[in-house]
């Protein structure tokens, strides 16, 4: 996340900036993609707000860039603290339940659901649904805003993930409301989702701020926002600072509709900030085809959007840092990876969860031999597409074709290179993948690419990936869209349209 420097305020960051020293109650500063919101958020914190305050980031890597800025601004803790709304919830915890552990293998719930329904066929089939239940139930605040037992709220979450879809397994919903009891029960044993669920469950004690912002707001879900209730002050004031047309991550369980249901619960008018500082003036006018109001700074070069084929891309000789290929799906992403590797262009592809996927799926039976890995695969994918159809639950199915289409592009990759085992594709795995990846060329979903920005963005094969043919709810839809407005608007000067 790399802070916008801005000269001059515009008009609208002065009347937010107004807002924060004259104004009172709450605020959704809605900000399009690069409009300065870090910047403008800093400079409120400085020098326009009175009292103390948290910046809630969205994850770790901008958690430590921010607390990085207030360090530079000589801004120390008493005026501003930043973190995550996990960091916030955990501390809490922490002092409440002092022998508390961490589960970081993520496997807490998964091995309650195992003990429950071990003696049930059925529901042993399906334990990993069930355990997926119980973490959006947790980012639902369930047992906090709404009853454990409320069936409909089962229901409700099952409906709006394509968890089961049509076809429900008998005691399913039983199975997830006891391990939820069970897992709240467990206060010494905490998971990723239990630092910010497990501190409302039990109702402890948050250091509370007069200003509380919440950035990237627009991803929010009702367990977020409830520990973001339990860190204001009485009188405080919340700023959430986000853009609806940028959530893109309802599948892991933020609300479509976040900014709209923290304007409701906190009564907080809306302010603008329409103008982006990052892309070029060409870049903008691309973009408005799904975002009408984004405007260039008036400062902002031409720049330029293009088309490329993947021959002449292969000959360019900017494929460095400050260069991304960014794509809805990952196959095509390593598809392109080796062909660069041949051409010895240095890349990476972003995101070690992705390869840790890859490499899961890989080793998943106890096979050596590419021949019999690819057996298991095709049997794998017939089984799920058979299942998954029959739900209607085509969004899960194109996740993992990809998945295996990706696997399929390495395990060929072995095979050219005659080294046609499992351990090579396990090698090969991890030498693709990287976090954070810096100093050469980036491959990126467009979903890993959110809050980067390059000088020349790549966009691979669009016109096959997005938006993409599983999305079939409204919602999922609308996030379609927002996927192709935030991989346009990474781009600070070039942009090209890159066919597969």
């Amino acid at each position: 996340m790399t802070e916008v420097q801005i000269t001059t305020w515009s008009p609208q960051q002065e009347a937010f900036f107004d807002w924060c020293q004259t104004g009172s109650g709450s605020c959704i500063l809605e900000a399009v993609a690069g409009a300065g919101k870090t910047t403008s958020l800093l400079e409120a914190v400085e020098n326009r707000l009175k009292g103390q305050t948290a910046i809630l980031a969205y994850n770790k890597k901008i958690a430590d860039e921010i607390k990085e800025k207030l360090a530079k601004r000589g801004i120390d803790w008493k005026k501003g603290q930043a973190g995550t709304v996990h960091s916030f919830g955990f501390s809490a915890y922490r002092k409440a339940f002092p022998n508390v552990k961490v589960d970081d293998r993520g496997d807490k719930v998964i091995d309650i659901v195992n003990s429950i329904v071990e003696h049930s066929e059925e529901l042993s089939a399906v334990a990993n649904k069930i355990a997926h239940m119980v973490s959006m139930a947790k980012q639902r605040a369930l047992g906090v805003l709404g009853g454990i037992s409320d069936f409909g709220a089962w229901e409700d979450i099952i409906e709006h993930f394509d968890i089961f879809e049509e076809v429900t397994p008998d005691g399913a919903i039983a199975a997830a409301i006891q391990t939820l009891k069970r897992s709240n029960a467990m206060t010494d044993l905490i998971d990723f989702d239990d630092m910010v669920y497990m501190p409302l469950v039990h109702r402890v004690r948050f250091w509370q701020f007069d200003n509380v912002m919440v950035d990237e707001a627009q991803d929010t879900n009702p367990a977020r926002r409830a520990i973001v209730r339990a860190m204001v002050k009485r009188g405080g004031r919340v700023i959430a600072v986000g853009d609806r047309h940028q959530a893109i991550y309802g599948f892991t369980g933020a609300d479509a509709d976040s900014l709209d249901l923290i304007a409701q619960d906190f009564n907080a008018i809306r302010l603008p900030l329409t103008i982006t500082y990052r892309c070029p003036k060409s870049v903008v006018n691309f973009a408005k085809q799904w975002v009408n109001h984004i405007e260039a700074a008036e400062t902002a070069p031409e720049g330029s959007v293009s088309a490329v084929t993947m021959a002449d891309f292969l000959k360019r000789n900017d494929l460095t840092d400050g260069a991304a290929v960014l794509c809805r799906n990952t196959k095509p992403l390593v598809q392109t990876a080796f062909k660069l590797i041949a051409q010895r262009i240095a890349c990476r592809v972003e995101g070690k969860d992705v390869g840790a996927t890859l490499r899961k799926l890989a080793t998943r039976w106890k096979v050596k031999s590419l021949n019999a890995l690819e057996d298991k695969l095709g049997d794998y994918l017939a089984r799920e597409t058979t299942k998954l159809l029959a739900r209607k639950q085509e969004t899960k199915l194109e996740q993992i074709k990809d998945t295996i289409d990706t696997l399929m592009v390495i395990m060929n990759q072995c095979r050219v290179e005659k080294n046609e085992t499992v351990q090579a594709v396990v090698d090969y795995i991890d030498s693709l993948f990287s976090e954070n990846v810096t100093g050469m060329l980036v491959l990126s979903t467009i979903h890993k690419s959110k809050g980067r920005e390059w000088d020349r963005v790549f966009w691979l094969d669009r016109a096959n990936t997005c938006p993409s043919k599983y999305a079939r709810q409204a919602w999922q839809q609308e996030q379609e869209i927002n996927l192709m407005y935030v991989a346009a608007t990474r781009s600070q000067n070039q942009l090209f349209d890159l066919t597969a």
